[in-house]
């Protein structure tokens, strides 16, 4: 019960953590790579439903403005592509191209000079879908699958400097593709992604690596849900490891968050005020988690742009508005229950695509969406302009 009543708390606290900042002002797109440099994110390449995009883009963590950059090269557009990032420069390596083409090769962007450039492809076969982590100087290609559909257990290691490739040891466990990898306190983790079997079957695991001895060990299962995920998104913010979003094997969408080390274990962290999602382009800065783009369950892609601020959500704790929304389902209309005041609130109504179908003030504890089809919706409910909490609502 005590565990339960943290996790309870934990989501609460952070309840106003999440802020949604301009879009990505290129395509739409899923299966991008993102990375930090200085205090800019980088994101590019990916799928924009209609073709592959080679095209970049950066967001100031400052004022949070988006500008263009360099696009990588004539013919290296990609999705499913690893990125790391060194000193002043971003590399992008693997991925698969237009007409299922998969690459092994690796790129090199100068923030500088705003200039992109080859590097040494990686040795052996190429893969797409890997996942990857930095360890100082050091790169590291995790997993993946080769074009014949099999997936891969190897680990290379690049040197960022040298601008070299060596292999390390396999993968102990199985094959890997499309899970999820950051660094915390100088140790790499891996966790979620499908496994070689039929398919691939989700896994659940995180595991992590020992750079020192190149070992690989099992640390824990995610608690909740019980089925494993891929498609999400890991980076490292607050001495935590932060776990977002992803598809799992029953084809649910989510927009949860979980916080992990190894002390503390999984505790569950804010969700998104919207609906679930996979694929986005993902990276992270001191307190602040960036996600842009993904796709959703309607295999809509997005161009919206996250921050979760955990700093700013810790300040708030004291103001956290938990409300609940009932009856859900409904038949179309929607008492509100709050901690604050009825006429302080306002509303959005969006359908599955993201789209604003209805918004307005709160008439007392009531919403009135009686006009709307039967189906399900995400209810935003605001306090002034700030998100305090999504809802999903069932119209019957």
């Amino acid at each position: 019960m005590k565990l339960l009543l943290f996790l309870f708390s934990a989501n609460l606290c952070f309840s106003q953590a999440w802020f949604q900042l301009a879009d990505l002002p290129g395509a739409q797109r899923d299966d991008g790579v993102g990375a930090v440099i200085g205090n800019e994110a980088f994101f590019g390449t990916g799928s924009n439903g209609s073709g592959l995009e080679n095209s970049f883009y950066k967001l100031n963590l400052s004022s949070n403005t988006w500008s263009a950059i360099a696009s990588m090269p004539a013919g290296s557009n990609r999705q499913y592509a690893s990125a790391f990032a060194y000193s002043n420069y971003l590399f992008v390596s693997c991925g698969i191209g237009n007409a299922g083409a998969v690459f092994s090769d690796t790129y090199r962007y100068d923030a500088a000079l705003n200039t992109w450039t080859t590097a040494a492809s990686k040795p052996g076969t190429a893969v797409w879908g890997a996942a990857s982590f930095t360890l100082g100087s050091k790169a590291y290609v995790f997993g993946g699958k080769y074009a014949n559909s099999a997936g891969s257990d190897e680990v290379w290691e690049y040197d960022m400097i040298a601008n070299t490739w060596i292999q390390k040891n396999n993968f102990p466990f199985g094959a890997r593709w499309r899970a999820s990898a950051a660094v915390l306190t100088n140790t790499a983790y891996v966790i979620f992604g499908l496994d070689n079997t039929g398919t691939g079957a989700f896994r659940k695991e995180i595991y992590k690596y020992i750079q020192v001895t190149d070992t690989w060990l099992k640390v824990a299962d995610i608690p909740q849900p019980n089925r494993g995920r891929a498609y999400s998104s890991m980076q490292t913010i607050n001495n935590k490891l932060i776990i977002f979003g992803g598809l799992d094997t029953l084809n649910n969408y989510y927009n949860d968050s979980w916080f992990f080390d190894e002390i503390n274990g999984f505790v569950q962290g804010p969700a998104l005020p919207s609906f679930g999602r996979k694929g986005g382009m993902a990276c992270a800065s001191g307190n602040k988690f960036y996600y842009s783009c993904g796709i959703n369950i309607t295999n809509t892609r997005l161009k919206e742009t996250w921050l979760l601020d955990l700093s700013v959500g810790i300040e708030k704790l004291d103001n956290a508005n938990a409300f609940y929304i009932y009856p859900n389902p409904n038949n179309g209309w929607l008492t509100i229950h709050s901690n604050e005041q009825p006429e302080h609130l306002c509303f959005e109504l969006c359908d599955l695509t993201g789209n604003k179908i209805q918004t307005g003030k709160t008439n007392n504890n009531l919403i009135d969406i009686s006009l709307h089809a039967k189906g399900i919706y995400f209810l935003k409910i605001l306090q002034g302009q700030t998100v305090i909490g999504a809802k999903k609502i069932i119209k019957e």
